[in-house]
């Protein structure tokens, strides 16, 4: 009752000394907020100029007939924040795999700390394969024995496989590509089927 009794001039009295007290700290929110989502959209811009930086260079490292692993290499560590960064990494590993194993393992490791997780998993299972080859059968088995999606299922079963097949013991071979034939598509089935009868029946 008392409220509706104010007249028009109290009330804008009160809202004078009400913004007198909180204006200062209202228009700091308001301010902060504005330049939130200013900062956010001139990020979100900022990371697809990024992206479509490290998507030109990464093609144009991928074609070059000249110094391809340096041209990738550069890639992956200006723009390890996007994909890219982490197709380079790969593409390099891919490149060095058979001339320079080591140098493979160091851009497979940092395909492996990319921010995209699939990009991640093949990075993984490719530094397993490796490890494999170079006799680290460790360091494979610690990457094999984390959690992995199980759309890779039977890759990850397939290097089990190889990595107890380097360690000599064949009826945990013979089991790991049993698995992986189970979830293997259609095109890889022969293939590991034959990995598995080359081993012979087993006990």
């Amino acid at each position: 009752m008392a409220e509706e009794l104010k007249s028009d001039e109290e009330r804008a009295e009160e809202l004078k000394a009400w913004w007198r007290e909180n204006g200062v700290s209202v228009a700091a929110g308001v301010a902060i907020a504005v330049a939130g989502v200013v900062g956010w959209q001139q990020w979100q811009q900022y990371q697809i100029r990024q992206a479509e930086t490290a998507s030109a260079l990464f093609q144009q490292a991928q074609a070059t007939e000249t110094d391809k692993v340096a041209a990738l290499q550069k890639v992956s560590e200006e723009y390890d924040s996007t994909p890219y960064g982490s197709l380079a990494a790969l593409s390099a590993a891919a490149e060095t795999s058979q001339s320079n194993p080591a140098q493979a393992i160091e851009s497979l490791k940092k395909a492996l700390d990319g921010k995209d997780p699939n990009l991640a998993t093949i990075a993984k299972l490719r530094l397993a394969r490796v490890y494999i080859a170079e006799g680290k059968l460790n360091d494979a088995e610690t990457l094999l024995d984390t959690n992995l999606a199980v759309a890779y299922t039977s890759l990850v079963e397939e290097l089990k496989g190889d990595l107890y097949v380097a360690k000599k013991d064949l009826d945990k071979a013979r089991a790991a590509y049993d698995k992986a034939i189970l979830s293997a598509g259609s095109n890889s089935v022969q293939y590991l089927k034959m990995k598995r009868d080359n081993l012979g029946k087993g006990a």
